[in-house]
C-alpha cells in the first residue's frame, strides 16, 4: 500500500500534523485517506487529535521493519 507508506513517512518526525496538510500531497480522495487513517488508528500506528495526527511508537517501529 503505497499511500499507507507515504502517510507514515510524512509522520515519521512524531510531531502533530494537520490531516489537511497530508492529504494535499497524496493522490487519493479524502474518503480513501480517512479509510487509511482509520486503519492506521485501529492498528495503533497513529493517533488522532481533532484535525491533527501523529505517529505512535508502534508506528515508528513499523517503519523500521525491512520492506
Amino acid at each position: 500500500m503505497k499511500e499507507l507508506d507515504e502517510i507514515l513517512m510524512i509522520l515519521q518526525d512524531s510531531n502533530w500534523t494537520e490531516c489537511s496538510e497530508i492529504i494535499e500531497g497524496l493522490t487519493i480522495s479524502k474518503n480513501q485517506f480517512l479509510e487509511v487513517i482509520h486503519f492506521l488508528q485501529n492498528q495503533q500506528l497513529v493517533e488522532l487529535n481533532n484535525d491533527g495526527i501523529r505517529i505512535t511508537y508502534e508506528g515508528i517501529k513499523f517503519l523500521e521493519l525491512p520492506h
